[in-house]
């Protein structure tokens, strides 16, 4: 049986969380933004865990650590930057191998990822920076600096799922774009129109779970910015035969370039949101930990159930076999 494990929690730099209260007698659940969406799903993980909080402030108290195989729960490099460097520090302490290692999550910013994908065999990824927007005039500068082509996606740091995001079309409408100004910092992405030769838009979700790939969904629609609720009616069986190819076609074909962006970005448990284009390659949008690749919010039996039991599974044969972590001892590598 898989022996204790440290596992690594952390309070966001926004200090902010939300409460899910739900009608019942069932204790209310604290949600915690920017985590890797995994541990109500596996709840043998927690019985045998020690779990140690970081604030995201400096230490504030000795902590007595043992020498055990580390899981770091943290998985923004925006929301988490203080609390994984600690985090890093309690690694290094205890000397075992350690899944989703602080030091790797620290590297997935989106402009980090993008410069860390640029230019492997068989991936595309547009350029992004991540700058300061105190003022328009700010922003400007760091893209002209930048040298970026429009149009842009703009969005706040530590923001998902379009969250705050606006499309920048030509340089002249920056002067009116509704840019959260003086909210921290923002990442700035050169826009990709990646609309198929039908005119539909087509992202697919792919998870690395260790060595293996998985396909969690592929959503398709008439919007470049597309999400469950903006799926194209009549979609489905195109999905459905998607997911049931996977494995066998498609997986083969994209497997080298996938592994190169796990080998880049040294994680051991993560999501791809991608376009999967017509040569072969793939056009990433983001690769990082946080993704919420488990939960099923459509009701069963429907057509996600099979590929999120086959990750599950995987995820929890991973989680058991610290010798399987990519981050390693200097001892054991």
């Amino acid at each position: 049986m898989p022996g204790e494990v440290l596992l690594i929690r952390g309070a966001p730099l926004d200090q902010n969380c939300k409460i899910d209260v739900r009608d019942g007698f069932d204790t209310p659940r604290m949600v915690v933004n920017g985590t890797a969406s995994f541990l109500s799903y596996v709840p043998e993980l927690l019985s045998r865990a020690r779990k140690l909080w970081l604030s995201s402030g400096e230490w504030t108290q000795p902590v007595t650590l043992g020498r055990l195989p580390v899981i770091n729960y943290m998985a923004d490099a925006d929301l988490y930057e203080a609390a994984l460097r600690k985090a890093d520090e309690v690694v290094q302490l205890v000397n075992r191998p350690a899944f989703n290692a602080p030091a790797a999550i620290q590297r997935t910013r989106r402009d980090q990822v993008a410069a860390s994908l640029a230019g492997l065999p068989g991936v595309s990824i547009p350029r992004t920076i991540r700058t300061p927007a105190p003022d328009r005039a700010t922003l400007a500068e760091a893209i002209a600096a930048a040298s970026l082509t429009f149009p842009l996606l703009i969005r706040p740091a530590g923001a998902h799922g379009g969250a705050g995001m606006i499309k920048v079309d030509r340089r002249e409408d920056l002067e009116t774009a509704k840019v959260r100004f003086d909210d921290g910092p923002v990442y700035v992405t050169e826009f990709a129109d990646f609309a198929d030769a039908d005119g539909l838009y087509r992202k697919a979700r792919l998870v690395v779970v260790g060595e293996e790939i998985f396909l969690r969904h592929i959503i398709i629609g008439d919007s470049w910015l597309l999400h469950a609720e903006r799926r194209a009616q009549n979609t489905q069986t195109e999905e459905e035969a998607a997911l049931a190819a996977f494995a066998e076609q498609t997986c083969p074909a994209i497997r080298s370039a996938v592994m190169a962006v796990a080998d880049a970005l040294d994680l051991d448990y993560f999501g791809i949101d991608c376009s999967l284009r017509p040569d072969g390659a793939i056009l990433v949008f983001e690769a990082n930990a946080c993704m919420n690749v488990l939960h099923n919010s459509a009701s069963s039996p429907n057509m996600w159930d099979a590929p999120i039991a086959t990750i599950l599974a995987a995820l929890r044969g991973l989680l058991a076999e610290p010798a399987r972590w990519r981050a390693q001892p200097p001892a054991a590598a």
